[in-house]
């Protein structure tokens, strides 16, 4: 079978949690690799839950299924990288609505500055 392709026996049971014999039936075609199984052993992490379907590891990356690459550190920033942003877009919103406030309204210019 496909997933099982140059992985050893030993390893197929280790990542399923199943006996070496069952590995080796999978391997051999004997038979059928659980669908569960197969995603564990593609490092599809839609075995876990459906909408990680696609995303896979390789190493230690975390990979997209359009094939961007993470590592365990960079997705711990997130959180931090999500306050930034928010930080910035609520300083932006400030100075807009400061830049809208001092804008005069039509005659209410000084008479002086209305000549």
């Amino acid at each position: 079978m496909g997933c099982t392709y140059g992985i050893p026996a030993e390893a197929i049971a280790e990542r399923c949690g199943v006996d070496v014999s069952t590995a080796r039936r999978w391997k051999s075609g004997a038979t059928r690799v659980p669908y569960a199984a197969q995603l564990v052993l593609e490092a599809d992490l839609g075995a876990f839950a459906p909408s990680w379907r696609g995303w896979h590891i390789d190493g230690d990356e975390l990979v997209s299924p359009e094939g961007w690459r993470i590592k365990c550190g960079e997705v711990l920033a997130v959180p931090l990288m999500r306050q930034q942003i928010a930080t910035y877009q609520a300083e932006l919103r400030k100075e807009q609505e400061a830049e809208f406030e001092e804008q005069p309204l039509p005659g209410s210019l000084p008479s002086s500055v209305a000549r």
